[in-house]
């Protein structure tokens, strides 16, 4: 049997570990930073460009801010809060945003690996898919 100080060395040592692993699958399925890719309409033929900047807000959120383009020349931004969630690998995210009377509140929910960022779109009157990668200037992973 231990003593009470081995004891609470012991639970020192497993903290710490646990710690420890829990800040390298929270730095590994960070999102931060810039993506670029596409969206696209199921329902009418409307794309176009599309960027993202993701901002974490905690461990278990991030604020994204939109950017793109609507016929081609009508530029749109908007941001939304994402709740996220991770298994093996793979982080879900989902959230929605009323963007006025004229669009309605879109739903959102993706599903994002270190480089793929996938996502489908629902609102009253459309629905359809983004598709992105994250840019990387620094060491060139994931670039387009």
């Amino acid at each position: 049997m231990l003593s009470p100080r081995l004891r609470f060395v012991q639970l020192i040592i497993i903290a710490s570990g646990a710690i420890l692993a829990g800040q390298r699958v929270s730095d590994a399925a960070d999102l931060s930073g810039c993506w670029s890719g596409t969206w696209q309409s199921c329902v009418t033929p409307h794309n176009g460009p599309l960027n993202a900047e993701f901002v974490r807000l905690d461990a278990n959120n991030y604020e994204v801010f939109f950017s793109g383009r609507f016929f081609k020349l009508l530029p749109f931004k908007y941001s939304v809060v994402m709740t996220a969630t991770e298994d093996n690998g793979i982080v879900y995210l989902s959230g929605s945003k009323y963007l006025g009377r004229m669009f309605g509140t879109f739903s959102f929910s993706a599903t994002v690996t270190d480089c793929q960022f996938n996502a489908s779109y629902s609102s009253c009157k459309d629905n359809g898919c983004f598709q992105m990668t994250r840019c990387s200037y620094a060491n060139g992973d994931c670039r387009k």
